[in-house]
């Protein structure tokens, strides 16, 4: 069971390595919880897409969501499930469609019976901060006192240096932002612990818009 300085959060989940999960997305508990339930609600909405071969026109479709699949399952520790991902792409890539339809059923049920062991295992152990006081309400910044980081937080989305990123992130999470900006940040956020550096971007684009309009 991972351990914090508090108590026993998160449950031991078959075929997740949380020791390593946690250190992937951050080396946060709550950091990894919130990546936990992201992918599950992300496998979620795949599976649907996963319950028959693609014809040879979807093919590169398919491989494009096997790949992100692979990759926020290693992300999450999930090893097993990743290897199975990339056996997968690489059966898809070379264009054995036959392979794919008989190796595709154990992969979805794999996924299907990972979610399941998360979601046991988040229901188990409630979140700590749930309890926690909530910080004290400061004035908001102004945008000049925030918009640098967010021009700096672009370029490294672009170049996709993660400690970068993470760094400036922690940077404007520290700043007083107004509600709207505030949850836009958490977005992307949200997309960066899943490496999805380029949805996370466009999301930040959004809000570059949003605060010149105002």
């Amino acid at each position: 069971m991972i351990m914090n300085n508090k108590q026993n959060l998160i449950p031991d989940i078959p075929g997740v390595d949380t020791a390593k999960g946690i250190v992937m997305t951050g080396g946060k508990e709550a950091n990894y919880r919130t990546v936990l339930s992201m992918f599950c609600k992300d496998v979620e909405s795949r599976l649907p897409l996963l319950q028959a071969a693609p014809k040879i026109d979807a093919l590169s479709a398919f491989i494009i969501q096997v790949h992100s699949l692979k990759s926020t399952c290693a992300s999450i520790g999930a090893a097993q499930v990743s290897a199975l991902a990339a056996e997968l792409e690489a059966t898809g890539k070379a264009g054995d469609l036959e392979l794919v339809k008989k190796r595709l059923p154990a992969f979805a049920e794999q996924l299907t019976v990972l979610v399941k062991n998360i979601y046991s295992a988040l229901e188990a152990a409630p979140c700590a901060a749930n309890n926690e006081i909530p910080p004290p309400e400061y004035p908001e910044n102004s945008s000049s006192d925030f918009v640098p980081l967010l021009r700096e937080l672009a370029a490294a989305l672009e170049s996709q240096k993660a400690q970068s990123i993470d760094l400036i992130l922690e940077q404007l999470a520290q700043q007083h932002l107004d509600a709207d900006i505030k949850a836009v940040v958490e977005q992307i956020s949200d997309e960066v612990l899943m490496a999805e550096y380029g949805k996370a971007g466009k999301i930040l684009e959004g809000l570059f818009a949003q605060i010149t309009r105002r």
